[in-house]
């Protein structure tokens, strides 16, 4: 399938949903044991979904060129990705192998990184180049003392690694052959950050805050004075690709489709967005003009955070520039931060007292069903090859 058949399909779906009032449903409602956002849970959950699994780092364009690097802090291991002269991508523990500090901050062009403390000194590649005297460390194996390395991997606009060393990562095989062609052919990879990662401490459990994100069911309600004014609420698509899923969200300026026959449809796009959810804590929105990444990350069993890092697309006209500016702003502190984060605080007591022995997901939240499924799932895996260990 081409982009545009693939396109002009979700966008009839979505018509056809919004005419018949309608949306992709799941096959049962799920109930799920409020026990699954305990602290019983919590540190299994870390070790097995965020420590054993590869997660998304960030995307390509945050490497735009060779000697660029980018920092990035997931579950507290602090990462400094760089990009070599061969326009490969390496990753590795930022912490100097003197005496643990950290060598990198933010983002940027350099060819060396020196650590604050003492000037030790490491190249793109890692590789130690400077120990201020020298003398001092004599019989100290200089060429085993490069930064820890991580297992790191580049594919179709995502760079994806683990947090620990440890099997090579595969990003045909994170994603699936679908998915892969998918994104390959949404073509983001050349897509740079605008502006700074903003971070948003939630008061939940990351699974609470990760479950906003993945129905629109609350959009008439939750978002009723803002987002529901822009998009279409109860309305969307879902499509699962193994683990990870990919929901779409219907702008009210689908409207304009309806009036035109469909060999006359033109930019369909950017009528609505693709909405996908990464295995296990990563959420990609993308639209015509700009992407969103969002990682949800554990702090405790009762909080969370959320790194929020806007792309924007290159060649924007001045006019696609303004609306994606002011878009990206308003979605990240006005919807996200002031209302879907706000009502993530207001469920964390509710799920913590253990008057509540259930929450419910409706036939009309599919994302979420799939998400948990995909959870227990890799939680039970793990305890299969404990057991046979």
């Amino acid at each position: 399938m081409d982009r545009e058949a693939l396109e002009r399909g979700l966008a009839r779906r979505l018509l056809d949903h919004i005419e018949n009032r309608t949306t992709d449903l799941a096959d049962a409602v799920m109930e799920l044991p409020t026990d699954v956002y305990s602290g019983a849970h919590h540190e299994r959950e870390v070790e097995v979904l965020f420590r054993d699994q590869p997660l998304v780092l960030c995307l390509s364009g945050a490497l735009p060129g060779p000697g660029t690097f980018r920092t990035v802090d997931l579950c507290g291991t602090p990462i400094l990705l760089t990009r070599d002269a061969g326009g490969r991508v390496r990753s590795f523990a930022n912490a100097c192998r003197h005496r643990g500090v950290r060598v990198a901050d933010g983002a940027g062009e350099a060819g060396k990184f020196t650590c604050p403390f003492h000037a030790w000194t490491y190249d793109l590649g890692g590789d130690l180049v400077r120990v201020p005297v020298p003398d001092a460390f004599e019989g100290m194996r200089v060429e085993r003392k490069g930064l820890v390395e991580l297992p790191v991997a580049e594919g179709y606009g995502l760079i994806v690694g683990r947090l620990r060393p440890g099997p090579a990562v595969d990003v045909d095989a994170y994603l699936g052959p679908a998915l892969a062609d998918e994104l390959a052919m949404l073509e983001f990879a050349g897509w740079r950050p605008h502006g700074e990662p903003h971070v948003h401490p939630v008061a939940a459990n990351w699974k609470v805050t990760l479950d906003t994100f993945r129905e629109n069911y609350h959009f008439n309600y939750l978002h009723r004075r803002t987002l529901a004014t822009y998009a279409y609420g109860g309305v969307l698509t879902f499509d699962p690709f193994g683990p990870h899923l990919r929901n779409c969200s219907a702008l009210r300026s689908i409207d304009r489709l309806r009036e035109r026959p469909e060999e006359e449809w033109r930019d369909v796009a950017q009528h609505f967005s693709y909405q996908y959810a990464l295995f296990p804590n990563t959420s990609l929105t993308l639209d015509s003009r700009h992407a969103e990444l969002w990682q949800i990350l554990p702090i405790d069993a009762t909080s969370s955070e959320v790194v929020h890092t806007s792309y924007f697309r290159p060649g924007l006209s001045a006019e696609e520039l303004a609306k994606a500016e002011e878009m990206a702003p308003w979605i990240c502190e006005t919807v996200v931060d002031g209302e879907d984060f706000w009502v993530a605080a207001r469920t964390e007591p509710g799920v913590r007292t253990g008057l509540l022995d259930t929450v419910v997901f409706g036939r009309n939240e599919p994302a979420p069903q799939h998400l948990h499924r995909g959870f227990a799932a890799a939680l039970e895996a793990a305890e299969r090859r404990g057991s046979a260990g």
